[in-house]
């Protein structure tokens, strides 16, 4: 079910939603069929995950890492993708590019998982090395993927357009099916589980940002999955331009710092060292890191644009 919401999570979740009926079916009846699904268990001491040769390869597998709560990292070395779980069904963020596809769903298998209790999937941006997994992830799983309206005919059909700064650089990806449009700035609502939209366009036109509550017995943390902020692209696109996404960057940077944010995630974890934050050696816990990750965002779009007045 998706409900509209104004405002972010508060401690004790005390928020009032407004059905929607396009998905009230749906979730009744995931909540109806899966009342037996299991939690992931913790992996076993000996799942030791092994050193990645480069933090930035796509399709480098490494193991699952348990971040917070019910939800895990399944991703690659360079790239997130993360399992929440709900006795609901369980919702999967991204899937790495098509490559990973099958090291992806060793993850979530390894944490004792069902593919099929997955039941929702949920995208950062439509680039195909974050969701070019996303068409195969659907068929293993057969959950709905739920888009941005403004990128629902992308998702369809498996081809950027001209909108998107990298247009040129971009590699297709396999066309989804089973798309569901949400409002912008919508709560995914999956029993007890609240996941907040974050609009983020700029980096590309569908970009998100997704915000959930986990607790650990009676401590409850924040956790943000960030979408990109980098204003990067091919070599005729300009972010000066009057139709260009500037100001949808600018934005999306100043809604991001705005967020209660515990625990960061990035869809590139050099973004914010993420698997070295999962991995012990370095704080996992930053209140100030969205904030921090809003400025260098920011700071790049005005060097951007700084440079392409020069020229």
């Amino acid at each position: 079910m998706i409900s509209q919401k104004n405002s972010f999570f508060t401690k004790h979740r005390c928020i009032t939603f407004i059905a929607n009926i396009v998905f009230l079916s749906l979730t009744q009846t995931a909540t109806a069929t899966n009342k037996s699904i299991n939690m992931p268990s913790a992996p076993t001491p000996t799942s030791t995950p092994a050193a990645c040769k480069s933090l930035d390869d796509w399709n480098e597998p490494t193991l699952a890492r348990h971040i917070f709560g019910n939800t895990w990292y399944v991703g690659t070395c360079g790239i997130s993708v993360v399992l929440i779980a709900t006795p609901q069904g369980h919702v999967l963020i991204d899937s790495a590019p098509e490559k990973a596809s099958a090291a992806v769903r060793q993850n979530i298998q390894s944490l004792g998982v069902e593919l099929s209790h997955i039941k929702t999937i949920l995208l950062t941006h439509e680039h195909h090395d974050h969701m070019g997994g996303m068409a195969s992830m659907q068929k293993a799983t057969g959950a709905q993927v739920l888009s941005r309206s403004n990128v629902i005919d992308v998702l369809k059909s498996g081809k950027n357009d001209r909108r998107d700064p990298q247009f040129k650089e971009l590699g297709g990806f396999a066309p989804i099916a089973n798309v569901h449009a949400f409002d912008d700035s919508s709560t995914i609502k999956i029993g007890a589980t609240q996941i907040q939209h974050i609009p983020m366009a700029g980096h590309a036109p569908g970009g998100s940002g997704w915000t959930w509550q986990e607790c650990e017995k009676s401590v409850c943390k924040n956790l943000v999955f960030a979408d990109s902020l980098g204003s990067i692209s091919d070599d005729t696109y300009l972010y000066s331009a009057p139709d260009s996404l500037a100001n949808a960057l600018k934005e999306s940077s100043e809604r991001l710092a705005k967020t209660p944010c515990d625990i960061l995630i990035t869809g590139h974890g050099t973004a914010s060292d993420l698997l070295s934050r999962l991995d012990g050696e370095k704080p996992l816990m930053d209140e100030n890191a969205c904030v921090n990750y809003a400025k260098v965002g920011a700071l790049r779009l005005q060097d951007r644009l700084k440079k392409e007045a020069e020229k």
